[in-house]
């Protein structure tokens, strides 16, 4: 066998070896994920959160992105955590 057949068999046999493990580790995620979810099930939201979940009110003034209406509270952490970076 030459060094050009050797490589290919090498290199096919390392992509099956790949692609078998790949295909495995797709179904034994799915089957935990169904034994998961049956033993574990998620719990329903309250109808009344759900349905501020499914239709928020909007606040008089918009958040900026990525704050979701708590500037103050990160604010004041970065404040805290500067200042004990100070000490």
């Amino acid at each position: 066998m030459s060094i050009m057949q050797q490589g290919l068999t090498l290199m096919a046999t390392g992509m099956a070896v790949v692609f078998s493990f790949l295909v495995i580790l797709i179904y034994v995620t799915k089957f935990i994920s169904t034994i998961v979810s049956k033993f574990f099930p998620e719990k329903p939201l309250p109808v009344k959160l759900a349905a501020q979940a499914a239709h928020p009110v909007p606040s008089a003034k918009p958040a900026a992105a990525g704050f979701d209406g708590r500037q103050n509270e990160i604010a004041a952490a970065i404040a805290a955590a500067a200042f004990q970076r100070r000490q």
